[in-house]
Protein backbone atom coordinates (compact mmCIF):
# COMPACT_ATOMS: atom_id res chain seq x y z
CA UNK A 1 0.00 0.00 0.00
CA UNK A 2 2.87 2.47 0.69
CA UNK A 3 4.67 1.89 -2.05
CA UNK A 4 2.12 2.50 -4.78
CA UNK A 5 0.92 5.79 -2.75
CA UNK A 6 4.15 7.31 -2.83
CA UNK A 7 4.12 6.19 -6.67
CA UNK A 8 1.38 7.78 -7.09
CA UNK A 9 2.23 11.12 -5.04
CA UNK A 10 5.70 11.21 -7.00
CA UNK A 11 3.95 10.83 -10.53
CA UNK A 12 2.14 13.94 -9.56
CA UNK A 13 5.36 16.14 -8.49
CA UNK A 14 5.36 18.46 -10.55
CA UNK A 15 6.26 22.73 -10.28
CA UNK A 16 3.65 24.72 -8.68
CA UNK A 17 1.67 27.00 -10.13
CA UNK A 18 2.43 30.80 -9.10
CA UNK A 19 -0.65 31.17 -7.09
CA UNK A 20 -1.82 28.60 -4.30
CA UNK A 21 -5.26 27.51 -5.16
CA UNK A 22 -8.02 27.07 -2.39
CA UNK A 23 -11.38 25.56 -2.07
CA UNK A 24 -13.73 26.67 0.50
CA UNK A 25 -15.56 24.24 2.20
CA UNK A 26 -18.16 24.43 5.03
CA UNK A 27 -19.87 21.47 7.81
CA UNK A 28 -22.62 20.91 9.43
CA UNK A 29 -25.39 23.76 8.86
CA UNK A 30 -27.51 24.72 11.44
CA UNK A 31 -30.94 24.40 12.94
CA UNK A 32 -33.17 27.35 12.79
CA UNK A 33 -35.26 25.32 16.10
CA UNK A 34 -31.90 25.93 18.31
CA UNK A 35 -29.93 28.59 16.86
CA UNK A 36 -32.33 31.54 15.96
CA UNK A 37 -29.98 33.55 13.94
CA UNK A 38 -29.84 30.30 11.65
CA UNK A 39 -31.15 31.90 8.72
CA UNK A 40 -29.01 34.75 8.76
CA UNK A 41 -25.48 33.19 9.10
CA UNK A 42 -26.69 30.94 6.24
CA UNK A 43 -27.51 33.93 4.04
CA UNK A 44 -24.55 36.56 5.25
CA UNK A 45 -22.19 33.72 4.22
CA UNK A 46 -23.69 33.01 0.76
CA UNK A 47 -24.14 36.61 0.39
CA UNK A 48 -20.17 36.98 0.67
CA UNK A 49 -19.60 34.30 -1.30
CA UNK A 50 -21.61 35.39 -4.09
CA UNK A 51 -20.06 39.05 -3.55
CA UNK A 52 -16.17 37.61 -4.14
CA UNK A 53 -17.83 34.81 -6.46
CA UNK A 54 -16.89 32.00 -5.07
CA UNK A 55 -18.00 28.51 -5.08
CA UNK A 56 -18.23 26.33 -2.31
CA UNK A 57 -19.24 22.88 -0.89
CA UNK A 58 -21.24 22.59 2.00
CA UNK A 59 -21.41 19.30 3.85
CA UNK A 60 -24.67 19.19 6.04
CA UNK A 61 -25.31 16.80 8.89
CA UNK A 62 -29.37 16.13 9.73
CA UNK A 63 -28.60 15.42 12.64
CA UNK A 64 -27.16 19.60 12.77
CA UNK A 65 -29.68 20.98 11.18
CA UNK A 66 -33.14 19.22 12.13
CA UNK A 67 -36.14 19.20 10.48
CA UNK A 68 -37.42 20.55 7.13
CA UNK A 69 -36.10 24.03 8.11
CA UNK A 70 -32.73 23.14 7.85
CA UNK A 71 -33.02 21.12 5.08
CA UNK A 72 -34.59 24.41 3.32
CA UNK A 73 -31.31 26.22 4.25
CA UNK A 74 -29.28 23.81 3.33
CA UNK A 75 -31.06 23.55 -0.15
CA UNK A 76 -30.47 27.53 -0.66
CA UNK A 77 -26.61 26.18 -1.53
CA UNK A 78 -27.43 24.40 -4.35
CA UNK A 79 -29.46 26.64 -5.72
CA UNK A 80 -27.16 29.44 -5.49
CA UNK A 81 -24.86 27.25 -7.23
CA UNK A 82 -22.71 25.65 -4.84
CA UNK A 83 -21.90 22.02 -4.20
CA UNK A 84 -23.40 19.97 -1.37
CA UNK A 85 -22.24 16.42 0.16
CA UNK A 86 -23.11 14.05 2.76
CA UNK A 87 -21.42 14.52 5.91
CA UNK A 88 -24.00 11.77 7.55
CA UNK A 89 -27.21 12.18 10.17
CA UNK A 90 -25.48 11.78 13.88
CA UNK A 91 -22.36 13.18 13.25
CA UNK A 92 -20.85 10.39 14.84
CA UNK A 93 -17.16 10.12 16.06
CA UNK A 94 -16.03 6.67 13.89
CA UNK A 95 -12.98 6.86 16.25
CA UNK A 96 -14.54 6.06 19.22
CA UNK A 97 -15.13 2.66 20.65
CA UNK A 98 -18.84 2.73 21.22
CA UNK A 99 -19.43 3.45 17.36
CA UNK A 100 -19.96 0.66 15.39
CA UNK A 101 -19.65 0.42 11.75
CA UNK A 102 -23.07 -0.61 11.47
CA UNK A 103 -24.68 2.32 12.81
CA UNK A 104 -22.02 4.46 11.50
CA UNK A 105 -23.11 3.27 7.88
CA UNK A 106 -27.01 3.33 8.55
CA UNK A 107 -26.26 7.26 9.84
CA UNK A 108 -23.90 7.68 5.97
CA UNK A 109 -27.34 6.03 4.51
CA UNK A 110 -29.95 8.36 5.80
CA UNK A 111 -27.67 11.15 4.96
CA UNK A 112 -27.93 10.30 1.20
CA UNK A 113 -31.32 9.46 1.71
CA UNK A 114 -31.97 13.12 2.63
CA UNK A 115 -29.22 14.97 0.35
CA UNK A 116 -29.15 13.56 -2.67
CA UNK A 117 -32.53 15.17 -4.21
CA UNK A 118 -31.33 18.55 -3.42
CA UNK A 119 -30.14 21.02 -6.66
CA UNK A 120 -26.15 20.84 -6.70
CA UNK A 121 -25.79 17.26 -4.54
CA UNK A 122 -22.83 15.63 -5.36
CA UNK A 123 -22.14 11.80 -3.95
CA UNK A 124 -19.16 13.07 -1.35
CA UNK A 125 -18.76 12.10 1.84
CA UNK A 126 -16.73 14.06 4.79
CA UNK A 127 -16.14 12.32 7.56
CA UNK A 128 -17.47 14.12 10.91
CA UNK A 129 -14.51 15.21 12.68
CA UNK A 130 -12.20 13.73 10.13
CA UNK A 131 -12.37 10.70 11.84
CA UNK A 132 -12.32 7.50 9.61
CA UNK A 133 -12.39 4.52 12.12
CA UNK A 134 -9.88 3.58 14.96
CA UNK A 135 -10.14 -0.22 14.07
CA UNK A 136 -9.27 -1.95 10.72
CA UNK A 137 -12.81 -2.90 10.01
CA UNK A 138 -14.93 0.38 10.64
CA UNK A 139 -12.36 2.00 8.03
CA UNK A 140 -12.14 -0.57 5.59
CA UNK A 141 -16.00 -1.51 5.97
CA UNK A 142 -16.59 2.79 5.76
CA UNK A 143 -14.28 2.65 2.37
CA UNK A 144 -16.60 -0.64 0.89
CA UNK A 145 -19.58 1.50 1.48
CA UNK A 146 -18.18 4.70 -0.43
CA UNK A 147 -17.03 2.63 -3.32
CA UNK A 148 -20.06 0.49 -3.81
CA UNK A 149 -22.24 3.65 -4.04
CA UNK A 150 -20.08 5.19 -6.16
CA UNK A 151 -18.99 8.24 -3.16
CA UNK A 152 -15.72 10.02 -4.06
CA UNK A 153 -13.60 11.67 -1.40
CA UNK A 154 -14.72 14.83 0.37
CA UNK A 155 -11.03 15.23 2.11
CA UNK A 156 -9.69 18.77 3.34
CA UNK A 157 -5.95 19.46 3.31
CA UNK A 158 -6.64 22.28 5.51
CA UNK A 159 -7.84 21.71 8.96
CA UNK A 160 -8.51 24.34 11.03
CA UNK A 161 -10.41 25.58 14.59
CA UNK A 162 -12.78 27.64 13.25
CA UNK A 163 -15.56 26.01 15.73
CA UNK A 164 -13.16 27.21 18.94
CA UNK A 165 -13.16 30.93 17.67
CA UNK A 166 -16.87 31.11 16.98
CA UNK A 167 -17.34 29.77 20.72
CA UNK A 168 -15.24 33.57 21.79
CA UNK A 169 -16.77 35.27 18.89
CA UNK A 170 -20.37 34.43 20.31
CA UNK A 171 -19.46 35.14 23.96
CA UNK A 172 -17.89 38.99 22.95
CA UNK A 173 -20.63 39.48 20.85
CA UNK A 174 -23.30 38.60 23.59
CA UNK A 175 -20.81 40.79 26.08
CA UNK A 176 -20.76 43.61 23.33
CA UNK A 177 -17.30 43.62 23.59
CA UNK A 178 -15.84 45.26 20.67
CA UNK A 179 -12.33 45.49 21.71
CA UNK A 180 -11.97 41.94 22.15
CA UNK A 181 -14.39 41.30 18.97
CA UNK A 182 -11.71 43.63 16.98
CA UNK A 183 -8.32 41.77 18.40
CA UNK A 184 -10.55 38.24 17.47
CA UNK A 185 -10.60 38.86 14.33
CA UNK A 186 -7.35 39.77 14.01
CA UNK A 187 -6.47 36.94 15.73
CA UNK A 188 -8.72 34.05 13.98
CA UNK A 189 -7.31 35.71 10.50
CA UNK A 190 -3.69 35.15 11.57
CA UNK A 191 -4.60 31.36 12.80
CA UNK A 192 -6.58 30.53 9.22
CA UNK A 193 -3.06 31.79 7.75
CA UNK A 194 -1.45 30.06 9.42
CA UNK A 195 -2.87 26.64 9.01
CA UNK A 196 -2.59 27.14 5.41
CA UNK A 197 0.74 28.01 5.49
CA UNK A 198 1.48 24.66 7.92
CA UNK A 199 -0.14 22.15 5.83
CA UNK A 200 1.01 23.96 2.26
CA UNK A 201 4.33 23.24 3.82
CA UNK A 202 4.31 19.51 4.59
CA UNK A 203 2.93 19.20 1.06
CA UNK A 204 6.08 20.66 -0.48
CA UNK A 205 7.77 18.50 2.15
CA UNK A 206 6.23 15.30 0.99
CA UNK A 207 4.91 15.97 -2.49
CA UNK A 208 7.16 18.88 -3.73
CA UNK A 209 4.38 21.00 -4.51
CA UNK A 210 1.62 22.79 -3.88
CA UNK A 211 -1.63 20.70 -4.34
CA UNK A 212 -5.04 22.38 -5.03
CA UNK A 213 -6.15 23.01 -1.04
CA UNK A 214 -9.49 22.20 0.49
CA UNK A 215 -10.42 24.02 3.82
CA UNK A 216 -12.15 23.10 6.02
CA UNK A 217 -14.88 25.69 8.19
CA UNK A 218 -18.36 25.57 9.55
CA UNK A 219 -21.44 27.46 9.03
CA UNK A 220 -21.39 29.63 12.16
CA UNK A 221 -21.74 32.98 12.93
CA UNK A 222 -18.22 33.73 13.24
CA UNK A 223 -17.97 32.88 9.14
CA UNK A 224 -20.65 35.13 8.82
CA UNK A 225 -19.36 37.76 10.04
CA UNK A 226 -15.54 37.89 8.91
CA UNK A 227 -15.70 35.65 5.87
CA UNK A 228 -15.36 38.43 3.53
CA UNK A 229 -12.26 39.60 5.84
CA UNK A 230 -10.60 36.20 5.40
CA UNK A 231 -10.81 35.81 1.67
CA UNK A 232 -9.28 39.88 1.32
CA UNK A 233 -6.20 38.32 3.70
CA UNK A 234 -6.10 35.41 1.76
CA UNK A 235 -5.97 36.67 -1.73
CA UNK A 236 -3.40 39.60 -0.24
CA UNK A 237 -1.34 36.28 0.67
CA UNK A 238 -0.91 35.00 -2.90
CA UNK A 239 -3.99 32.29 -2.50
CA UNK A 240 -6.20 32.13 -5.36
CA UNK A 241 -9.72 30.62 -5.05
CA UNK A 242 -11.24 27.91 -6.70
CA UNK A 243 -14.10 25.57 -7.00
CA UNK A 244 -14.40 22.59 -5.10
CA UNK A 245 -14.92 20.23 -8.07
CA UNK A 246 -11.71 21.37 -9.59
CA UNK A 247 -9.71 21.30 -6.38
CA UNK A 248 -10.90 17.91 -6.35
CA UNK A 249 -9.20 16.75 -9.23
CA UNK A 250 -5.97 16.82 -7.65
CA UNK A 251 -5.08 13.23 -7.39
CA UNK A 252 -4.13 13.60 -3.69
CA UNK A 253 -8.09 13.23 -2.61
CA UNK A 254 -7.62 9.60 -4.12
CA UNK A 255 -5.19 8.31 -1.79
CA UNK A 256 -6.49 6.17 0.52
CA UNK A 257 -3.44 5.24 3.32
CA UNK A 258 -3.20 2.36 5.62
CA UNK A 259 -2.89 4.02 8.98
CA UNK A 260 -4.54 3.35 12.27
CA UNK A 261 -6.00 5.64 13.50
CA UNK A 262 -7.35 6.64 10.34
CA UNK A 263 -8.38 10.29 9.56
CA UNK A 264 -7.21 14.14 9.65
CA UNK A 265 -6.38 16.40 6.92
CA UNK A 266 -5.00 14.19 4.19
CA UNK A 267 -1.62 15.95 3.97
CA UNK A 268 -1.55 15.10 7.98
CA UNK A 269 -1.95 11.59 6.89
CA UNK A 270 0.98 11.57 4.14
CA UNK A 271 2.87 13.59 6.22
CA UNK A 272 2.35 10.47 9.16
CA UNK A 273 3.28 8.19 6.39
CA UNK A 274 6.90 10.26 5.27
CA UNK A 275 7.53 10.14 9.11
CA UNK A 276 7.29 13.93 9.62
CA UNK A 277 8.18 15.19 13.17
CA UNK A 278 6.11 16.95 15.31
CA UNK A 279 2.62 16.09 13.99
CA UNK A 280 0.14 17.12 16.53
CA UNK A 281 -2.88 14.64 17.11
CA UNK A 282 -5.50 15.68 17.35
CA UNK A 283 -4.54 17.76 14.30
CA UNK A 284 -6.93 21.07 15.44
CA UNK A 285 -7.67 21.25 19.04
CA UNK A 286 -8.07 24.07 21.84
CA UNK A 287 -5.10 23.45 22.81
CA UNK A 288 -2.97 24.73 20.53
CA UNK A 289 -4.77 28.01 19.85
CA UNK A 290 -3.32 29.34 23.22
CA UNK A 291 -0.32 31.04 21.44
CA UNK A 292 -2.13 32.48 19.26
CA UNK A 293 -4.52 33.86 21.53
CA UNK A 294 -1.74 35.20 23.77
CA UNK A 295 -0.36 36.90 20.42
CA UNK A 296 -3.84 38.80 20.78
CA UNK A 297 -3.77 39.20 24.46
CA UNK A 298 -6.71 36.76 24.48
CA UNK A 299 -5.75 33.45 26.08
CA UNK A 300 -6.67 34.22 29.14
CA UNK A 301 -10.52 34.06 28.30
CA UNK A 302 -12.94 31.36 29.89
CA UNK A 303 -15.41 29.98 28.12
Amino acid sequence: MYNWVLLLILSFSVTSVSAKQLALSFDDGLNPEVEPQAAQINHDILTTLHQNQIKAILFPSLSKIGDQQGLTLVSEWGKQGHRIGNHSDLHQNLNHDDVTLAAYLASMQRGDSQFKSLQGFVQRYRFPFLKEGNTQQKRDGVRQWLDQHHYQSGAVSIDASDWYYNQLFVKYQKEQDQARLEKLKQAYINHLLDRASYYDDLALKTLQRSPKHVLLLHVRAINAAWLGDVITAFRQHGWQFIDSDTAYQDPIYKIQLNILPAGESILWQIAKVYGIENLRYPAEDVPYEQENLRRFSLSSTKL
